[in-house]
């Protein structure tokens, strides 16, 4: 029996007011909106970095979703695609990238192409230098959300398809073993007046990155994987996440995320063939602030197609000593 008062149940009361904070968490945080977060950061570092492009030696191509506070209406959602490969005989690489940003009223697109040349350093590291330039395309529907008072002038002005550029820049060094990497994937931060006169702005924030992993191999099947994201972003709060993932045959991988203050997250893949790897996580929220009051979910689809990229011995590592799953080929960062 469904208990009710003034004509509603308690569960649905309770799912409107959960609604209702959250959307309200959504307008609040327009003048500052965040950009979208991914725990499966190792997987998709051509968003974060376009230092990476080319680093799987292949036709890589990443299809990922993330779904924030499950079972919310309206809850952000964030999908993904990345391509990225090395242009044949040479050290050049070239990649794009394309995200959609959805949280209630908004919707925050980004689209980019990227560069990257190696250089090798001795015959077990790289240094990759990348950089990438796009648009960036924001559409904030207010007047769409239902209130109450319908004639508040806050939410009586949208913002429609505004278009602003972006570029940025990154590096990394990494070997058979291990990488580090830093990178700003938007140098500029993107700011749009609303057609008011209040003054209001919607804004896209500065952000910065710095990455390093290890790969430890334990025996001939099995691997332990070590890595790490700072984030520093400006007006907020630097967050990190720390990962760590056992792998078996390069075939099968579980392990765990933790980002202190705002996540725990179980991390499952598998690589179904060569060219087919799969890989989801479900975050648990950590700490009390309002943003970390529900789960996450993501789920990678990764491809790569290596039958058309010409190799090239001047993009593999040379020491006889490197212990990588590809036989000292760069392809082995992706595994990271």
């Amino acid at each position: 029996m469904t208990l009710k008062r003034y004509g509603i149940s308690i569960v649905e009361r309770t799912r409107r007011c959960i609604a209702a904070a959250t959307m309200l968490f959504i307008v609040l945080s327009l003048s500052a909106q965040q950009n979208p977060y991914f725990t499966q950061h190792a997987n998709n570092p051509l968003l974060i970095n376009p230092a990476f492009a080319g680093g799987r030696n292949s036709l890589a191509v990443d299809i990922a979703t993330r779904q924030q506070w499950v079972g919310v209406d309206g809850a952000p959602m964030t999908f993904m695609l990345n391509t990225h490969a090395p242009i044949n005989e040479t050290m050049m690489s070239a990649g794009a990238s394309f995200y959609s940003d959805i949280a209630g009223p908004v919707m925050a697109n980004h689209a980019s192409l990227a560069y990257s040349y190696l250089l090798k350093i001795n015959h077990s590291h790289f240094l990759s230098l990348g950089i990438n330039g796009g648009i960036n395309s924001y559409r904030v529907k207010l007047s769409d959300i239902k209130l109450n008072d319908g004639s508040d002038p806050n939410f009586a002005s949208d913002i429609e398809n505004e278009i602003t550029p972006s570029f940025g820049a990154g590096l990394m060094i990494y070997s058979p073993l291990y990488y580090i990497g830093f990178s700003i994937p938007r140098i500029l931060a993107s700011e749009i007046e609303y057609p008011d006169a209040a003054g209001r702005q919607f804004r896209y924030n500065q952000i910065y990155y710095m990455s390093a992993g290890a790969n430890i191999g334990i025996s001939d099947y099995h691997s332990a994987k070590l890595a790490t994201l700072f984030r520093f972003e400006e007006g907020m709060e630097m967050v990190y996440d720390i990962t760590a993932l056992y792998n078996y045959d390069g075939m099968l991988t579980a392990g765990g995320s933790i980002r202190p203050g705002y996540a725990a997250s179980l991390i499952l893949g598998a690589q179904v063939n060569e060219n087919i790897g799969i890989t989801y996580s479900y975050d648990f929220p950590l700490g009390s602030k309002s943003v970390n009051l529900f789960n996450f979910q993501e789920l990678t689809l990764s491809i790569d197609i290596h039958s058309i990229i010409s190799p090239n011995v001047d993009r593999e590592f040379s020491s006889p000593k490197a212990k990588s799953r590809d036989d000292g080929n760069t392809r082995s960062i992706r595994y990271f």
